[in-house]
């Protein structure tokens, strides 16, 4: 699972969905900007412009990921398996994959003709350095996978093999961490070969330089699928707030702009030289309780918060009514989320029964941490506030900038946090792997949260093939979790991307990232 925008992951991750929001304005339900009659043109420089950090680091396995790197390594670098619009697994640099009868060995099979940026092939032997390196050093994203070795049958085949039965296997090595690199990194230090990486994607690095806010790729003349890109270049811009994205849009500095405040959708869409395209995310926002310590550890208190605020009135007032109504901690577009789940709802009365239950005394303050950078979390938070002033309970909200929220949550020095997540894959294990097993790497998320009945159905999940009875898993953990509420699921946020109406062929895929193969502008 990953952190929205700017915000880095430290040690929190990854791994993990079919509801798609309709496009708009020559947009498509699949996220792609592309132009009904029209034939790809070739050439041209695309400049995308987004908020967060500049681009610091091309490792895919560095200790620290900001989505910013994460969007732009899967330009440089492929992975075995990837995601299209509609969150599905495709072949990527594997035609196929499959499983033992066992679970405990899977084959996968190279697609043949590839060649690094450098001219050099893709062999096995660099995809089991790629598996090996990301199982010794781990990163920010480290593999879930029980993998217990990998090796090169031939040059085309790779067979990996598990300890125990992992149904997302091939969905986790779709996600960014799981980037082919050649082998031992073409004999060079780490440092210098992520300076300027050598990879399959359809981009290499152009201009990079870490103290600028314009980061360039340029077009890689060995890619593996026939006549792409069709860009020669794209530069990534980064700008400091919602308003300069917007702007840059309008004034035609930039050509492509990522995360669309939601307050200017409605605009955007009535301009004519514009596209908007909006899909079905694997985003949400959350409330997070630290459940270890402090006055959150009550797990009555969790509850009269739960059931006090008006997650339908705070989403369609703070997303403009381009999101949907949170309910359980699987975002609605995530596989196996269960929307009839028994939920805590929105019901005062309720509220304060449970705060009268919880022991604490009317009038207590409680301090929400919050990562301060976006209007609509700063609203958010104060709907919160007003929400639980109606049942005796004062908010303190403290904002933060995002470097110092992401070092507050992670040390649990908090009561409780309001933030913005995403899954980078569409099965169900990501989000509860790093949001409500006490056995994943990030303590349920920072929360604290532990169930030995819902750390059993985890492992359970991730060992059962997929079908109804994985389906019902995960069903009976979305029950417990919403009853014991370790996190607060408020709006399943919606992806939109804007575009100058010259521009086409974008895929947008639900954990953010822009596929860019097929773009193209026209002339």
């Amino acid at each position: 699972m990953r952190i929205h925008r700017t915000a880095a992951f430290g040690a929190v991750a990854v791994t993990a969905m079919a509801m798609v929001l309709s496009g708009c304005s020559g947009g498509s339900s699949s996220g792609s900007t592309a132009a009904a009659d029209s034939e790809p043109v070739a050439g041209g420089a695309l400049t995308i412009a987004r908020t967060g950090q500049n681009v610091s680091d091309l490792d895919p396995v560095a200790k620290t990921l900001t989505s910013n790197n994460a969007y732009t390594l899967d330009k440089i670098f492929d992975t075995l398996t990837t995601q299209d619009g509609d969150g599905a697994l495709q072949p990527s640099l594997a035609t196929e994959w499959k499983a033992s009868s066992d679970g405990l060995t899977w084959t996968f099979t190279l697609r043949s003709g590839v060649k690094f940026s450098n001219g050099d092939a893709l062999t096995a032997k660099d995809v089991v350095y790629s598996i090996e390196r990301h199982l010794k050093v781990g990163g920010a994203l480290p593999l879930s996978a029980p993998i217990t070795g990998v090796k090169a049958v031939d040059d085309g085949t790779v067979e990996v093999k598990l300890s125990k039965a992992y149904t997302p296997l091939a969905t986790e090595l779709a996600t960014f961490a799981s980037s082919i690199v050649p082998d031992d990194l073409d004999g060079k230090s780490e440092k210098d070969f992520f300076a300027d990486p050598v990879g399959t994607g359809p981009f290499k690095v152009g201009t990079w330089d870490k103290n600028s806010s314009t980061f360039e790729l340029v077009k890689n003349t060995n890619y593996w699928q026939s006549g792409k890109p069709y860009l020669d270049s794209v530069s990534y811009t980064t700008v400091s707030d919602d308003n300069s994205l917007v702007q840059q849009l309008q004034g035609k500095q930039v050509d492509v702009i990522q995360d669309v405040p939601m307050a200017n959708v409605a605009a955007l869409k009535s301009n004519s030289a514009l596209t908007v395209d909006t899909v079905g995310s694997w985003n949400q926002d959350q409330v997070f309780f630290n459940t270890s310590d402090g006055p959150f550890a009550n797990r009555d208190l969790r509850r009269a918060v739960a059931q006090a605020v008006d997650r339908a009135t705070l989403t369609q007032t703070t997303t403009f009514g381009t999101g949907t109504t949170g309910t359980t901690y699987i975002p609605a577009t995530v596989r196996y989320s269960d929307q009839s789940a028994d939920i805590l709802k929105y019901d005062v009365a309720a509220a304060k029964a449970d705060l009268a239950k919880s022991g604490v005394a009317a009038g207590t303050t409680v301090k929400l941490l919050v990562e301060s950078g976006s209007q609509a979390r700063g609203q958010q938070a104060q709907i919160i506030q007003a929400a639980l002033k109606e049942i005796g309970l004062t908010v303190e909200i403290e904002q933060k900038d995002s470097a110092t929220f992401w070092t507050t949550f992670p040390s649990k020095d908090y009561e409780f946090a309001l933030t913005t997540v995403i899954a980078d894959t569409g099965d169900p294990d990501n989000v509860t792997y790093w949001q409500v097993d006490s056995h994943g790497v990030s303590d349920s998320f920072h929360t604290g949260y532990q169930s030995d009945e819902v750390d059993k159905l985890a492992a359970q999940g991730r060992e059962t093939p997929d079908g109804d009875a994985r389906k019902d898993i995960y069903a009976k953990i979305q029950q417990l979790v919403a009853q014991d509420s370790p996190t607060l699921s408020l709006d399943y946020a919606a992806n939109i991307l804007s575009t100058q109406s010259s521009v086409h062929g974008i895929e947008l895929i639900p954990n953010g990232t822009l596929q860019l193969q097929d773009a193209w502008i026209a002339q």
